[in-house]
């Protein structure tokens, strides 16, 4: 049943455009997904954990209570967040890539090298989030501010 399975997601990630390598390994195949509309299947994303301040994080996300500072309460609340989840850099960029729009933020910008930057905005709001590339640990230092 299970190598039936693993035949079908090659066949259809062949069809996707995914390789074949990719699809063996499901943190490989959704790192592979670029935003062109073909979602790769939930099991390979990342599940919704905690939210501060309006940011939702991915499952699993613990956050450095003595080095982050957060001010306000709610979906208000701002300031430093240091935070870290066991999860490929790659499937935690495609996390807020695909959830922070749902939330009402708005992409304007990102900017990919040794890490990955990613700034979102909302009316009165803006977070800044890098991203440090990782394989098996992600560290990701989020500076949320607020503006008039």
């Amino acid at each position: 049943m299970t190598k039936a399975l693993l035949s079908l997601l090659v066949s259809v990630g062949m069809m996707w455009g995914f390789s074949a390598a990719a699809q063996s390994d499901d943190s490989d195949g959704a790192a592979v997904y670029d935003g062109t509309g073909v979602k790769p299947p939930k099991e390979m994303l990342l599940k919704e954990g905690i939210t501060i301040g309006g940011v939702r994080l991915p499952k699993g996300t613990r956050v450095n209570n003595k080095r982050s500072i957060i001010l306000g309460s709610g979906p208000n609340s701002y300031g430093k967040i240091i935070a870290t989840v066991r999860a490929d850099s790659d499937l935690v960029m495609r996390f807020f890539l695909d959830n922070m729009p749902g939330d009402g933020w708005e992409l304007i910008s990102e900017f990919r090298a040794d890490d990955i930057t990613l700034t979102f905005q909302k009316p009165t709001r803006v977070v800044v989030m890098l991203i440090e590339r990782g394989k098996r640990t992600t560290d990701m230092p989020l500076t949320l501010t607020t503006h008039s």
